[in-house]
């Protein structure tokens, strides 16, 4: 166990996962890196020891860029997986959150930095790119690509053997049963707005 663990955001998803951390007795100390806080961004950087950290800002593109930062120091993006007996791929990229309750089924890979929150379920040869958030109890059906970047909104279902390219958003409780191909936020497979 390591003597502190750093989350970078302190918003309201921060303290959810400090609280999950510490009650789940995974980290003794956890600490936060916020500007609005004590620990500043600029002083955290120069920490020059071995330094395990998750990032718990919810917009993906926000994340990318703090992580390409960090890792170029002596700095360990640490993938959280919280209580869960459903885990059946071990291909998880570093930095993912993992919450309870959660099915990763067999030969699915999960990129960098992905959330997937309570009680999602991702099936059989998903590929998951990096930084995006899978909603709480939604479920991505089998051969499917997420590309980067995507935000899945909670109670969404993805059909199988489709592809979602980059910087999508899609609404909660949407049903996606075609791939979806231009940027863009969409309720179903309707784009309601270009990106």
């Amino acid at each position: 166990m390591h003597k502190n663990f750093y989350l970078i955001g302190a918003g309201d998803y921060g303290k959810q996962l400090k609280i999950f951390l510490k009650k789940n007795k995974i980290y003794n100390s956890v600490l936060f890196v916020d500007d609005k806080l004590d620990l500043k961004v600029n002083k955290f950087l120069k920490i020059t020891n071995k330094v395990f950290f998750n990032i718990t800002i919810s917009k993906p593109h926000i994340r990318e860029n703090i992580y390409k930062k960090l890792i170029k120091k002596n700095f360990f993006y640490q993938t959280l997986i919280l209580p869960n007996k459903n885990i059946y791929s071990n291909k998880i990229g570093n930095g993912c959150v993992l919450e309870p309750n959660v099915l990763i089924a067999n030969d699915v890979l999960l990129g960098t930095g992905n959330f997937i929150f309570f009680g999602s379920s991702i099936a059989h040869n998903v590929t998951v790119g990096n930084f995006c958030n899978i909603g709480c109890n939604s479920t991505i059906s089998g051969n499917t690509k997420i590309g980067n970047r995507i935000i899945v909104g909670a109670n969404t279902f993805i059909s199988n053997n489709l592809d979602i390219c980059d910087n999508v958003v899609i609404t909660p409780g949407s049903v996606i049963l075609k791939s979806i191909k231009k940027p863009g936020i969409y309720q179903n497979n309707l784009i309601i707005k270009p990106m």
